[in-house]
Order: structure tokens, then sequence, then C-alpha cells
């Protein structure tokens, strides 16, 4: 759609908006000033340092040198990557935390708990607001080394049949292929542009700001961000726009090539299962009935003008800015939603790429945790526990399976009980994570396949915890990488 009054250059090419507010554009444009609606020389952060998009940062003290700094940083994470490995034998040992394993043992029950209680919400206290809102945003913000990606993404969209005024924006960097025909806007991030931000979350402040120069910060304009992995249904789109919050989100799910080969490709989909348990479970219950964010996911996140104008993503993080702009949400009184609808994200293609991963989501968090200026204190805990949480859950089952494998745990105690119907409330999570994922449009499967999936989900399960508990440990050894290395999202 492109009748709303935002003419388009053949290509898609934008000739107005971001261009004439001195912002840049595939034909290189006004790269710089951004001068128009009052942001003369933001283009420019403290000091006058120059980032770029790629990782790197030509400011010295921001970057780390190798030094002994770096070594506290290893030796921290890998000390407590050790700690890890010899949690479960300590519980095992030491009787006395035996309670432990019992409570462990029954978290599944609890979060099936939380699951029904997040639907509940959904199906009856979900708001929406037809009409309130006038215009969509759908932007994908890319590395600009997937570009055949993205234009499978952006010709997905113009297949529905949306009754939504809508414009697609393609954010990437310099030097990339800027070839996205279907596209309304491509904006190319300068290298001089600098701010506080880092990496993403310097192209997405750089688009917040050609939003602000047009006049897109306002309560009737929401921004639906993808990254260049990303698919959404038709239905994702028309809930995130209609939604009556300031900040909504959906279910990641990876549904892209979910549980096919190659070998690495498969373990890791199925590994992936664990984003569509969390998002059914925490973040319905934490976004949908507490209105507090514990899992943010930068795929699929739908944002008022106003929002993301009170908010902003110039945060002084290498990664985890979704995280960090959520929890900025919270502490602004800004409301946030959740819904039922699909955002299909692509697992990584190999296991290498699963640890790169995995590795700048943990130390992206770890550094948001760190920052009262980015984090307040309350989400600073209540996403400390629930790693805590995590972490303790896996251990305390795994050590509870030895004490009952080796009889120290008798066959007639009591807990076992429980601890089946645990187990059973698991494996229909799980299960329904599998047919989810296998339920891709694009995928064509049909209820056989789906079925397979589902099962493979719940066999598949030692593998996956074991693969999440190791990235866990891997990315603590490795120590804080200091900066955003990316994945291939295609084959």
């Amino acid at each position: 759609m492109r009748e709303s009054g935002w003419p388009a250059a053949p290509g898609g090419e934008c000739v107005w908006g971001p261009c004439a507010a001195g912002l840049g554009c595939v034909d290189g444009l006004a790269h710089g000033a951004l001068e128009a609606g009052g942001h003369a020389d933001l283009a420019r952060g403290a000091g006058g340092r120059v980032t770029s998009m790629t990782g790197t940062d030509q400011d010295p003290h921001v970057r780390s040198a190798p030094g002994h700094r770096c070594g506290k940083r290893f030796a921290a994470g890998g000390l407590a990557a050790a700690a890890l490995l010899l949690l479960p034998a300590a519980v095992a040992l030491w009787r006395a935390d035996w309670g432990i394993v019992y409570v462990a043992w029954m978290l599944p029950l609890a979060e099936l708990g939380l699951l029904l209680a997040g639907q509940l919400h959904y199906r009856y206290r979900y708001r929406e607001a037809p009409g309130k809102f006038n215009e969509l945003i759908i932007q994908i913000t890319t590395t600009g080394t997937e570009p055949g990606r993205v234009n499978e993404i952006i010709s997905q969209i113009r297949g529905y049949n949306l009754k939504i005024d809508y414009r697609i924006w393609v954010v990437t960097e310099p030097g990339r292929s800027t070839d996205y025909p279907s596209a309304d806007h491509v904006l190319v991030v300068p290298a001089s542009f600098a701010v506080r931000s880092r990496n993403k979350a310097r192209a997405l402040e750089y688009s917040r700001l050609a939003r602000s120069a047009l006049h897109l910060d306002r309560d009737d304009v929401k921004t639906l961000f993808l990254d260049d992995d990303v698919s959404v249904t038709q239905r994702y789109i028309e809930r995130a726009f209609n939604a009556d919050y300031d900040l909504s989100q959906g279910v990641i799910t990876p549904r892209t090539a979910y549980s096919l080969w190659p070998l690495g490709h498969f373990v890791v989909s199925h590994a992936d299962d664990f984003r569509t348990h969390a998002c059914l479970v925490y973040c319905s219950v934490f976004q949908g009935i507490l209105d507090r964010p514990l899992h943010v996911h930068g795929e699929g996140l739908a944002v008022t003008g106003r929002a993301e104008r009170l908010i902003t993503w110039d945060q002084p993080l290498v990664a985890s800015e979704d995280l960090a702009f959520g929890q900025q949400a919270r502490r602004l009184g800004l409301s946030w939603g959740w819904f039922h609808e699909y955002a299909e994200v692509t697992s990584p293609w190999s296991l290498s790429d699963f640890l790169i991963q995995r590795n700048r989501w943990l130390w992206g968090d770890v550094h948001a945790i760190r920052r009262r200026s980015v984090m307040p204190l309350s989400g600073a805990v209540l996403v400390s526990t629930k790693y805590i949480l995590g972490i303790l859950g896996l251990t305390c089952s795994a050590a509870g399976l030895y004490l009952r494998a080796t009889g120290r745990i008798p066959a007639t105690a009591g807990v076992l009980n429980y601890a089946k119907l645990s187990v059973l409330s698991w494996v229909a999570v799980f299960f329904a994570c599998g047919w989810i994922g296998a339920s891709s449009a694009y995928g064509g499967r049909d209820d056989d396949s789906r079925l397979l999936s589902a099962v493979l989900a719940v066999l598949m399960l030692p593998a996956s915890v074991a693969l999440t508990f190791a990235a866990v440990v891997i990315s603590l050894a490795q120590g804080d990488p200091r900066t955003f290395r990316t994945i291939r999202k295609t084959r």
C-alpha cells in the first residue's frame, strides 16, 4: 500500500521524507546533520566520536583492548561456568538440599498454571481499539547481508489483504545492497552517525529520529519492528496494530525451516522450542497480566510513536536493546500488552551460530542488568531471578534424576506422584510448542507432519535442555565478547 501520501521513487528509493529530513537515503543524499524537526547535530555523539553499525567503535574507551580488565571478565565468567557445572553434584551430595529438588520437579506444574492464566487473560481481558491508530510502519532492520530474505519477507507482507494504511521501511548499513524494490523507504545509516547506542540499537535510534522528523512519533502511529529473519502472519500484524497498548508483542516461534536438516539446524530448532515456551508461559503473564516485561523480543515488537519518542533506543549497550527498551517503558509507566499470534523466526543453521547468538544475548542481558540507567532495580532483580530460577530448576532436576536412578530417592517417595504429573504437563506444553513450530503457512505441512514434529519436540527435550544449559556455561566461560556478532539467516 502506497496511497497515504508518502511518494516513492521507482525501485522503492525514498525521495522525500527521511531524505528531506537530512537523514540519508539509498541515493546518498543529505547524510549527516539531521536538521529537520529540530534534530541538528544529533549525528554526532559526545566528543564527536564516530561509530559504525558493524560492531566496531572508534572510541577506545568503549571497545575493550587486551589487558587485565578483559582477563578479569573472562575469569569471572569462567568461575561462574565452573560453579554451574558443579551445582548438580553439590545438590546431590548435600542431603539437606534435596528439598530444592522436589521444588524444581514441581516447576512445570507452576508453568502450566502461568500458561493457563496468560491464555485466560488474553481471551477475556486483552484490549483492542480499532480505528484508534491511523498509520503503521513495518520496519525491517538488517545488517544488509541477507537482501534475498528481506525481500521475501516484504513479498509475504504485500501478499496479505491488509486493510491498514501501512509502509515498509528497510534500515540497513552503508556499503550493503539497497535493492529492495517493494519497500517504501530504504534508510542507510551513515557511518558518521554516532550516539550512545551501538550496533542494532544505533540503527534503531537513527530510524526513530527519521520518524520524529516526519512527525510520525504520534500516539496514532505504530511501528512494528522485524529482524531480517522474521516472517509475521497477517493476524499478527492486525493484532499488533489494533492493540490498545503503548507496547505489545506476540509469540516468538522458530517456524522457518523448523525441525529440518542439516543436523545442527534440526537440533537447534528444537532447542528454540524454549523460546516458544517462554512466550506462552512467561510473556503472557508478565507482559499481559502484570504489565511488567520479563523477556522482550526485538522481533515483532509493536510500539506507538509517542512511546518510542519517550523511551528512545539511545542506551549505552552493545546488545539486548530490546530488553532495555521494554524495561524503560515500565519505568515510564507505559502500558504493555501480549497477544497470541505468531512471529516466525529462523533458528541458527549450525551449533556454532547458536552459541554465538546465545553468547550475545547472555552478555547483553548482563550489561543491561548491571546498569541502573538502563534497567531499574526492580527490573534487574526480576530478570536476574528468572535466570537463577531457570538454572536452578535445570540443575536440581538433573540432580534429582541421578538421586532417583541411584535409589537415594526411593520409588515409594510420595513426591514422585506429583513429579510424574509435572513431567506430563511439561510434555504437553512442549508437544504444543512443536506443533506450533511446524504450523507455518509457508511450510506447507499437513497434520501428520505437525504431529511428527510435535512428537520430536518431546523426544528432543533432553537434548534441548542439555544444549540450552551448555550454551549458558560456554558463554560464561568464553567471557564478555564486547562486540555484536551476527549469524547467517539463510542456509
